[in-house]
Parts: C-alpha cells; structure tokens; sequence
C-alpha cells in the first residue's frame, strides 16, 4: 500500500502537468474564438472593410492573446487546486470552462449584431426584462440565436473532445513522470508553472505587470479595436461602471467647478456668486403670437424608428411612404438633423419624461433616489396647460415602474397591455375578424390595436395630451404582415435583389413598412376626429441595425422627428435638435404667448406671428456665433452643430470622430479645424448640462 506521502507526490505531479496542459490549451483555445469572431462578424458579416488590414488583424490577436492569458491564469489557478483535490474533478472544470468561454464568444458575437458593438451597458437592460420576454426575443428574433445556441453545444462537444484527448495523454505522461524522482521533475513542473503564470498574469516575463488598456496599440478599424480585449474583459467592464455609477459626483462629468460650469452653460456674467436656482435659469417664456387652438396633442415614441429608414434606396418598396407623405412643409415637417437622447428605450423614456439629459446607463428609477415632480417634465408642464394627461404602452403596467415614474411626472392615466387586451377582446367579440393573429408579441399588445384604443377612448370634450410608447417594431418582430396587406413578396425581392448582403431581412423591413402605414392611417383618423390636434412622432433611439448602418454615425446617433398639425402652420425655428429639445417645442406651438416653463432645450418650431413670418431657412444661415446660435444639439454620446461651410451641419461623438450631413445625407468631407473646435465645446456643454442634471435628480433646483 503505497503511503500518504507517495500518493500526494503523484497527485502533485498531475495536478501541475494537467494545470500547465489545460493553461496552455485555453489559451490557444480563447485566441481561436478571436479568430472566430473576426472571420464571422469582420470578414463574412462586413465588419472590416476590404481590402483586409492583415497587419491590424495579426496586432489584434497577438494583443488579444495577452488579454486572454489574463483569464487563463485565472482559471488555470482554479484548476490546479481542484486537480490537487482531485483529478478528475478538475477534467470536468476544464469542459464547464471551455462551454462557458465559447458561450461567451457567441453572445458576444450576437450582441455585436444587434448593437453594433461588444458587451457594454446595454446589456443591463438585459436584468430588467422577463424570463418570457428573453425567451422569445431568442426564439424568434432575425438574428439567428437559436442557430447560435446549436452551433454553441457543437463546438462544445468539439473542444471537449480535443480536451479530452489531450487530457488522457497529459495523465500518461503524468503517469511517466511520477515514476522518476519526485524533487527534480516537480521543480520543473513548478518552474514552467510559475513562469507561464508569470507571463499570463504580467503580460511579460517579469515581476510587475503591465496596463493592458495603454500598452497595447489600439488598432486603427474600430471593429478590431473593440474586439481585441475579449468577451470576459467586456463584461468586467460593464458591471465595473454599473458599480461606479452610483459612486457620481458633480466631478465625473466635467473638470470645471459647479459654479464656472454654471456660468459657462447659461452664459452667465464671470461675477456670478452661488447659490444659484435651476429652475430660473432653465426659465423660457412661450412667444406664441395667436391664441391657442391645440386641444388634443399626441406624443408617439415610436420602437426603433430610425433615419435610415427614410433613406431613398427604399423608396422603391415604399418602406416610410406615409411618413413622409405629411412633410408637406406647411403643416408636417420632417426635421432636417434630430439626434438621439439616449441608446435604449427606458433610458429615452428617462428623458423625454423629465426633460433631464442622461446622467449614466442606469435608468433613473433604479438609481436609489427619491425622483422629484419635475418642471422640466413635459406632463406636468402640459397639466399645467389644463390638459388631461394620458401615459399610453402596449406592455406591462410595472415595466421599468413605468406606471408610478409617469404619475409622479404629471400623467393623469396609464394605460398598459391588460387594458389594450380587454378592448381587444371586446372588438373580436362583436367582429371576430377586427384583428389578426397574434395580437402581441412577448414585450406586449402589437401598436394597431394600441391605436384603436387611443382613437376610441380619447375624449373630445376636454382637451388631452397623449404620450404613446410603441413596441412591435421589436424582436420579436411577429406581426402577421400578410394579414395587413403588408407586399412581403415584394419587399422580399427587393432584399433578395439587393447587392449589400448585410441588407435587413424582408420580415424586418416588412415590421417598419407595417408601422409606417398604421400610424399614419391613425393619424389621419384622429385628425378627422380631433380637428385641432398636434401630433409629434419621433424614435426612441437608432434601432441598431447596425450591419446595415455601419459606419455611418449619422444614421447610428440619430432619429427622425415629425411634426403634423392640420390646423396649424408651424414655421421652422431651428435646424438642429435633440429628444430634449421636443418638450420646449410642444410649448411654444400650444402655450398661451407669455406662459412660463422650464427646459433644458430649446423650440425647433414656432407659430406664425403674420402671413410674412418666414421659417428659418437651414441652406442660407448666418455662420455660427457662439452664445448667440442655437443651432446645435446635445445628444447622447454625440453632439451635432453648424459647420462652417455653407449649408452643412456636422456629428461629433464622444469618439472623436466628426461627420457632415446635408439633406439627411452624410457628405463625405475632412473636417475644418474650427469645427473641430466647436465640436470640443459643444461636448463640453454635454458634460456639464449632464452633469446639472444629475445635481438636479440627487441634490435638488438649488445649486450651493
């Protein structure tokens, strides 16, 4: 019977030979899934352009190879002191980490598809949903997750095979070893042990590591740049700012002090002492010039509603026909340049409904604070008005607590999918074919019997401000499109014809052409019923089509903004504008002339004082006067401002990367240097308007 002492030598021996095997092995292993995703999402997806950057590419994987031996260190750790419990045991760690890095490659490869990016906080969103909700987006969305999920457990059953040879051979050696003298042979393994780890742990051989994030040279492609840290090295991230955002201080935004920030937003005089009052400094004044007649007012944020839908390339299939049917530019209007307030729904709720800009990806019911009845809030501000304020969304009543966050900000009513499933109901009752199957997706009730609702039950006899959140154009995209008349054949075709391969399915284009035309049918409808109505449709943020935008940052960082008031003839006050800024503009266009109100924003459109009152004419502007235009906007992640050059605007995002637009197009263009400079400030006026806003959310109006 061989002693306790003999047998843990062995054990040791094995234990180190397997743990060296397994770390070398994993290793290779997460540098194969970077090869992976570049050759997946770069190469057949149109990630990289062509021709290939082959010296980008070969500085990716060997930066990425760094990062990687981060995480095998770890687990090779983990692996040795299981394998020196027992052997076995740790065979089975190695199969579970192998599953679990190639689980992490495909998400991250997907997530890549739907975002245009690796894991970031977007995935948070992911906390705040249903198991059923989940389950279905994975079942039915375009992106192929169940092919995933079965290409996923191939290649686990793959590599655990390749594993499992290679284990069996690791334990003969072993086997081989333990029979030599002990002190000597484990000195080696020891040896090659510790140097490895040294090596995976400090990316060099050598006693003091080094900062991966600014050793490395980022690569030039940003779809390389962004791969190159890995799946586990993203998530660490993800959950390390969700941790640190509710660590914020005035600070995190802006290096300026709370008073020189103040002064340098509002303009005000460099003697300015504190305290100061936010809500008279957010204070405007409605300059409308005739009597109010807008009694009904109709707020659509419209699911994924994106710029590049109106692209004319899809004019051939009528994909926004109806939409831009109303830009008549007397009494609808297509907004020239809108950017986007925020990148997910909730967060874009988040605005729209306070009239604060985005403090951090956490959506502000969930920051742990007491959120205030705001005055920059657009229902409290409407209440004032004496409108009769209606919150309308076609999913759950508790969802983000939708329902209690629009109460506080000034909403009268809520109305969620039970009620839409009652009315219904009630409508296939009297007429079994008033609707077509199904009547919901797994967010909530599709939008056409939204709309139903909304028509049916809005009360003539007083005057109503609606605010309506849209859902079917949302995996799961499952409206029958057939059912409605929707040319499925023909949208089919022009996909099938069309020479991008990275073109949107026809059941994705399909769900934008249906939305197109019933909530233009509505509009249309209530117009009829409500005479004198305002109806604003704008998105909630780019719907991260992103294999089809690309680099393009003007479709990525903006939205469409539609105005339509049959009764009225809004001219044009601005050329550029935010989510922010439709709060302010609904006041001017309703308010009584004189009427106070709080905003962070500006007015994009304004009534007529006279038959000669002319809009502001976006191609012959004077150029941009600091502290006395207003033609830009501050967005989130991006800013949009007046170029220097006659008759362009720009986009500048937090990357630094600057692009112009004219027309709803981008121009191709280097940039000027005084752009880039107004670009620089007009961040640094983000920051700070972010950074008031936060003080505002968790310190209150008063700034000391």
């Amino acid at each position: 019977m061989p002693s306790p002492r003999l047998d843990w030598a062995k054990r040791a021996i094995n234990a180190l030979l397997n743990a060296l095997v397994f770390s070398l092995f994993l290793s290779l292993f997460l540098s194969l899934l970077r090869v992976g995703f570049i050759a997946y999402s770069g190469i057949y997806k149109g990630a990289l352009a062509s021709p290939l950057p082959l010296d980008q590419i070969t500085q990716v994987l060997k930066d990425g190879f760094k990062y990687d031996n981060h995480m095998a260190a770890a687990f090779s750790l983990i692996f040795l002191l299981i394998a020196l419990v027992r052997s076995r045991l740790g065979h089975f760690y190695a199969l579970f980490v192998l599953a679990l890095c190639l689980a992490l490659q495909v998400a991250n490869i997907t997530y890549y598809e739907i975002y245009g990016g690796v894991f970031d906080t977007n995935l948070l969103d992911a906390f705040n949903q249903t198991p059923k909700i989940l389950m279905g987006m994975a079942l039915h969305s375009e992106y192929h997750i169940p092919t995933k999920v079965f290409v996923w457990l191939a290649c686990s059953v793959l590599a655990g095979f390749v594993y499992h040879k290679l284990g069996r051979a690791s334990d003969g050696l072993a086997g081989v070893l333990q029979n030599l003298p002990f002190k000597p042979v484990c000195g080696l393994l020891v040896a090659s042990f510790s140097v490895w780890m040294l090596y995976c742990i400090n990316a060099r051989l050598g006693f003091k590591g080094v900062s991966l994030d600014t050793a490395v040279k980022p690569a030039k492609n940003p779809f390389l740049r962004q791969v190159t840290p890995g799946a586990f090295r993203d998530l660490y991230l993800v959950f390390k700012d969700y941790k640190k955002s509710h660590h914020v201080r005035f600070a995190n935004f802006t290096h300026k002090s709370l008073l020189q920030a103040s002064i340098d937003y509002f303009n005000l005089p460099p003697t300015t002492k504190l305290p100061l009052d936010l809500r008279k400094l957010l204070s405007h004044t409605s300059q409308n010039p005739s009597p109010s007649t807008i009694r009904h007012v109709f707020y659509i944020v419209s699911e994924s509603l994106s710029s590049w839908h109106f692209d004319p390339r899809f004019d051939a299939i009528h994909l926004v026909s109806a939409l831009k049917s109303l830009n008549d530019q007397q009494h609808g209007f297509i907004f020239p340049l809108f950017i986007e307030n925020a990148k997910r729904t909730v967060k874009s709720l988040d605005v729209q409904l306070t009239g604060l800009f985005n403090i951090n990806d956490t959506n502000f019911v969930n920051m742990g604070v007491h959120i205030p009845s705001l005055p920059t809030a657009i229902g409290n501000q409407m209440k004032g008005l004496g409108f009769d304020n209606t919150f309308y969304y076609g999913g759950s009543g508790i969802w983000n607590r939708l329902d209690r966050f629009s109460k506080r900000e000034g909403f009268d009513h809520f109305i969620f999918n039970t009620y839409l499933m009652d009315f219904a109901k009630a409508q296939l009752k009297a007429n079994p074919k008033a609707y077509p199957q199904p009547l919901e997706n797994d967010w909530g009730v599709h939008d056409n019997v939204l709309f139903d609702y909304i028509l049916k039950n809005t009360p003539t006899n007083k005057k109503t401000f609606s605010m309506v959140m849209t859902l079917s154009n949302h995996p799961t995209r499952n409206v029958n499109l057939k059912a409605f008349g929707v040319p499925v054949e023909k949208i089919q075709d022009f996909v099938s014809r069309s020479k991008d391969q990275n073109m949107p399915s026809a059941n994705f284009l399909g769900h934008i052409y249906w939305y197109d035309k019933i909530l233009v049918d509505f509009i249309e409808k209530a117009s009829a019923k409500f005479p004198n109505s305002l109806f604003i449709i704008t998105g909630d943020h780019f719907d991260r089509s992103f294999i089809y935008a690309k680099d393009n940052h003007y479709w990525t960082k903006s939205v469409p903004l539609i105005i339509y008031a049959p009764s009225l003839k809004p001219k044009l006050a601005a050329c550029i504008g935010a989510h922010i800024d439709i709060a302010p503009t609904i006041m001017e266009l309703v308010a009584p002339k004189g009427y106070p109100y709080a905003s962070f924003g500006k007015p994009l459109f304004k009534n007529a004082a006279n038959s000669t009152d002319t809009p502001k004419d976006c191609a012959a502007r004077e150029p941009f006067v600091w502290g006395q235009s207003k033609d830009f906007a501050l967005g989130f992640e991006s800013v949009a401002g007046q170029s220097q050059k006659s008759g362009l605007d720009f986009i500048y995002t937090d990357g630094g990367a600057l692009l112009y637009v004219k027309n709803h197009a981008w121009i191709k263009a280097p940039p000027l240097e005084a752009d880039m400079a107004l670009a620089k400030e007009l961040k640094d006026k983000k920051q700070i308007a972010n950074g008031l806003s936060w003080y505002y959310l968790f310190k209150g109006p008063i700034v000391k």
